[in-house]
């Protein structure tokens, strides 16, 4: 599977599969108005391609080879930060709504797929998170690194309730 730009989505749900081996699991379903495109062709080509540029040998996974399914290690989504629970799962301060103390800081936090390795996006939102906790009783409160005072003070963060839809 290859980066591509066309807008699609994938839930995921707990169930039984036989990719799971019929014990419950994740289980993948696609959204028919917006499929995930299968173009594993194009991604062996760009495979060959660099292999033999620096001498390696190009291999992909058993699913995408056998079965055509493609498979990402980059799961992202499903728990989108809004106004309140009914625009998204947790609020600007990553705490999910109804369940004070419980946060989310993982890539489900992502509302759509960057383009790019989503480590780096996912580190930065991780760091975003940490400085909204609030200090422990009676510890020593300390500014953020690199963020102004009156920026930190003033809890701003967009409010994504939905992925950006492309023109």
């Amino acid at each position: 599977m290859v980066m591509q730009t066309e807008n699609n989505l994938m839930r995921l749900h707990r169930g039984r599969s036989v990719f799971t081996f019929f014990k419950r699991g994740l289980v993948a379903e696609h959204d028919l108005e917006h499929t995930v495109p299968v173009n594993t062709g194009l991604g062996y080509k760009v495979a060959r391609e660099f292999a033999q540029e620096i001498g390696g040998e190009p291999v992909g996974s058993i699913l995408d080879t056998l079965f055509n399914v493609p498979t990402t290690a980059h799961m992202l989504g499903g728990c989108l930060i809004g106004k309140d629970d009914s625009e998204g799962v947790i609020d600007k301060d990553f705490q999910i709504f109804n369940y004070p103390g419980l946060y989310v800081v993982d890539g489900s936090i992502v509302p759509a797929n960057p383009g790019v390795n989503p480590s780096l996006t996912i580190t930065a939102l991780a760091e975003y998170a940490m400085s909204r906790m609030p200090p422990k009783p009676g510890a020593k409160v300390r500014q953020p690194l690199g963020i102004s005072s009156a920026l930190h003070d003033q809890h701003a963060v967009p409010v994504i309730s939905q992925p950006v839809q492309e023109s």
